[in-house]
This record gives structure tokens, sequence and C-alpha cells, in this order.
């Protein structure tokens, strides 16, 4: 079964039924009454019994990947300098959430507490709980032995990485292996750390380098270590101590961070695309830069909304949002002569599809103006677009076709280069990221090492992952690790050193009174 055929079963009535019952019976942390029996009759003992019934759970295990764009997404961009979502007029208030999320005043049990904090909680450990769910029924299903190891380091994998992205927004977390309801305490996020990284591990080897192009998607060994890779170089804030006053950083790993960005470059498997934008076109699923990605369909439920999101009513049919704009200075940080910065919808604009000018509500011509004067009361044009996944010309209403890269080969090169850079090794770190830059000037404009000490390079890597990643859900870490996250930018003041870390929402913790709060939030 290809991976598009994963995806698409969790909506065939067969499967149907097992994937919404999934999280009822194994969601150990959601605000369910945890004292109540599950009521599902589907259970691993009565389910999984063949090759067709353990793909289909596989399928409800990838499928939850698409949730990672949604209430994560927003929040490991919107809480950054990357995005704002403006209040227009009686548009985008919701309570005052999106406003909230990028000041960065949430609380346990404010709007965008209990609304994007609390889902990216209970999507996240969806995943969870539909990997134990599945790896619980393998060992009893009847299907080759070949066959069910290759699953098995598939769900492991995904398990890992839902775990990878709870660790990033929670920190401290339970950890579950099993399907059994009931309270569960806290794991210290070093502990998560090491959970993680010992399962990516043992995964590894049952995974293929590669999967045939109808199963692009699947997990590969690649996809391992450019998680390992990130957590590497992650590692002094995911296995340090967050308190009321800051980071107590944990150990660094910058030469583990490289050794598993080497495995990826010598395996062969990987270039950089040609362009730039062919790692986000509709197509994008045939970009050899890829390495893991969320995959989406042109189809009713399945499909990338983002274009929704940013794009102003009348740019696309069915009608977008017009929510999502970048601040101006971050807008103002790309060189006009950088390729990259064709991600951005400045000036007059045209709908996305035909290319005819639109006009904004009021009947004149639509323009998109980089200065938000007031983000609480913004006009409909005001804020540049991010327009990086460009629509699909087969959409179906808002659903694109577009697959999300979670990590790229340029951003391993990336990795590669600060881990260097904090070694000593500048000159290398330079040019890597000369690698990256190369296809995105003409002329070339590479970096030239003799102008950076280690610490202007550590400056200047931070710069070049925003011009490389931006709206890939990668600034949120990138300001942590450089401890620029609660500083000033837009419309933000100085924020509480303890907001690196979400708070645990309040519902959570009432459905499961073993929950302990994350410092600077109370309880």
């Amino acid at each position: 079964m290809n991976i598009h055929r994963l995806m698409s079963a969790v909506w065939t009535p067969r499967l149907a039924a097992l994937l919404v019952a999934v999280p009822v019976v194994g969601l150990l942390q959601s605000c369910t009454d945890l004292s109540e029996n599950p009521t599902s009759a589907i259970t691993p003992d009565n389910f999984y019994r063949n090759a067709d019934e353990v793909l289909g759970g596989l399928a409800g295990v990838y499928a939850q990947l698409r949730s990672t764009t949604d209430d994560y997404y927003n929040l490991s961009e919107i809480s950054t300098d990357e995005m704002i979502v403006p209040t227009r007029g009686q548009d985008w208030y919701d309570n005052g959430t999106w406003l909230e999320i990028h000041h960065q005043t949430w609380t346990p049990t404010s709007a965008s507490g209990l609304g994007a904090i609390n889902g990216a909680w209970v999507n996240l450990f969806q995943g969870v709980a539909r990997a134990n769910a599945l790896l619980a029924a393998l060992p009893h299903a009847n299907m080759g032995d070949a066959d069910k190891k290759v699953v098995t380091a598939e769900a492991r994998t995904l398990r890992a990485f839902y775990y990878y992205l709870l660790m990033d927004m929670f920190g401290g977390v339970p950890i579950v292996t099993d399907t059994d309801i009931k309270p569960r305490p806290r794991n210290t996020r070093a502990e998560v750390f090491d959970f993680i990284e010992t399962e990516l591990k043992a995964a590894r080897e049952d995974l293929p380098e590669t999967w045939s192009a109808e199963n692009n998607g699947r997990m590969t060994q690649g996809a391992v270590d450019a998680i390992l890779a990130s957590m590497y170089l992650n590692a002094q804030v995911w296995t340090g101590t967050v308190t009321e006053s800051g980071l107590q950083p944990g150990q660094a790993r910058w030469q583990d961070a490289i050794d598993a960005v080497d495995r990826i470059l010598n395996s062969g498997v990987y270039s950089l695309a040609a362009n730039f934008n062919d790692n986000f076109t509709p197509d994008n699923s045939n970009s050899p830069e890829i390495i893991m990605q969320v995959k989406f369909m042109a189809a009713t439920g399945l499909g990338l909304n983002f274009v929704m999101r940013a794009l102003h009513y009348s740019q696309f049919d069915p009608s977008p949002w017009n929510g999502f704009a970048t601040l101006a200075q971050t807008y103002y940080a790309f060189d006009t002569s950088d390729k990259r910065m064709d991600i951005f919808l400045e000036g007059p604009q045209d709908n996305v599809l035909t290319g005819q000018p639109v006009n904004d509500r009021s009947g004149k011509p639509l323009f998109f103006d980089p200065t938000i004067k007031d983000p609480t009361q913004a006009t409909e044009g005001e804020g540049v677009r991010i327009y990086k996944w460009p629509a699909d010309p087969n959409h179906v209403a808002e659903n694109n076709g577009n697959d999300y890269a979670f990590f790229r080969l340029a951003e391993m090169y990336l990795i590669k280069a600060e881990a260097l850079n904090e070694l000593g090794k500048t000159a290398e770190a330079v040019d890597l990221v000369n690698k990256v830059r190369a296809r995105d000037f003409s002329p070339p404009q590479p970096l030239n090492a003799a102008d950076y000490t280690q610490a202007t390079f550590r400056d200047r890597i931070l710069e070049e992952r925003l011009f490389e990643l931006t709206a890939e859900a990668k600034r949120r870490q990138d300001l942590i690790r450089h401890g620029e996250y609660t500083a000033p930018f837009g419309f933000k003041d100085q924020r509480e050193p303890y907001r690196i870390l979400m708070p645990i929402p309040q519902t959570q913790i009432d459905a499961n009174p073993m929950l302990e709060q994350n410092p600077g939030y109370g309880g």
C-alpha cells in the first residue's frame, strides 16, 4: 500500500472506527475522564490481525502528522518575529488568542492556553496513542516478520517524533509506551530526550535508506538522522533545566549533531534541489532535498491550507481568511537579491492562480503594505504575506497537495555549520553556509570567513536560518537556542525567561492531577 493510500485510508469506513477509537483508548493525558472505561470494542487483540489492518493502523499514526501543521506550527511561528495575526476589524480577534500568542502572554487558562496550546498537547499525544496501540498489537499480527519489523520501526520513529515536538513545546511530559488509561507523572525533559534518542537509534537499524516513489514520505534512516541532528543541535536547551529565572543549560552535543548530519550527507540519497522553490510546490514530493515530510493531498480533508491562512479574501477560490502576516523587520532583513525573498507577497496583488489584479472589500486595488501600524486594528492590506507553499492548481476547495517538508538537506548543512562554529571551526562553517547560499544569488554572494569571528558567525547563522527556513516552524527553537526568544521584537516587549516553555494547559492538569505545572505559570 503506497503512502498516499495509507494517508487517505483513515477515511475509509473499515478504518474510520479504529482511528477515531484509538485516541479514546490510548490518549492518556487529554481532557478525558481517566476513570472511565474505554467504550470501543476495537482492541489490539481483535483488530490488528493481518497486514491490511496493520497498515491501516500505521496509516493513522502517519495521518496524525497533519495535525502538526496546525496548533504546533502556529505556536512555533506566531510567537516569534516571523509571523503575526493582526486583528482586522471583526476578523481574527478570537478572544485575543492570536495577539496573545505573538505577545507571549499566555497562561494555563488563557484563550491560547486552553486553545492552541491545549490543542498542540492533545494532537501530539494522539499521535503517541495511535503508535502505542499499533505497537501493542504488532507482536500478534499475522504478517511476515520482515514487514512487521519495518512497521515496528516506523511506528517507533513516529512516536519518537511526536515526543520530540512535545519535548520542544512543553519540556518534560509523561513517557507512555502502553495503552493503559491511568494518570501518569511527568518525566523530566532530560528523560524524554534520552527516551527519544534511544528509540530512534533502535528503530534506525530496521528502516530502509529509501522507499519506492509510491511510498514517498514513509520513515527512513535519513529521517531518523535528521531528527537526531536537530535534537543534538538543541541539546543544551532540551537536556537543561528551566526555572522561573531561565534556562540552566545541559550538555552540548555538537559533535553528535555533526555525525548525524554526516550520515545523511554520506548516504548519497539527498541533494539540494536546483531551485529553492522546488521544495514547496504542489509537486514537491519530487524534490531530492526533502528528508522528512508530512504528506498532503488535494482531496477533501487531506490538503495543506497554508494559502488560506495568509492570502486575502480575493486572491483564491474559495475565499482565503486574510490572517497571517510577517513583521516588517523580518521582511526587510532579507537581501533584495536573495531569491528566497520570493516567498513574500508585497505591493499590488493578483489572484494567485489567474494572475488577474484583485481589489480589497472596499473596491480599491489590493496592496500589501509591509508596515502594520496597529495590530489590534489593522487594515485588510497591512502586513506582507508569506507565500512559501504556492496554491495547487488542482486544489479541492482549501485542500492543496503540497507536502510540508519538516526536514530538508539545506537545514542539515546549517545544523552542521552551527555545530562546527561552536567547536571553533568557523572557516569550515562558512563554507557549508555558502553551499546553501550558492543557489539563491546570481551572481553568487559567498560569505568571507575572514570577516567573522566565532561570535559574529553565530549571529550570522541565526540570520541564515531565518532566510532559509522562514515559515517552516523552526524559528521558535532557533530563538530559544540563541537566547533571543523572550527579547523584544516587533510589537512584543521583553517577556519572562521561563516562557521558553509553554504552560501545561489547565485542562490537562484537571484530567491528570499527577502533572506538575511548568515553572512560572503557578500551580
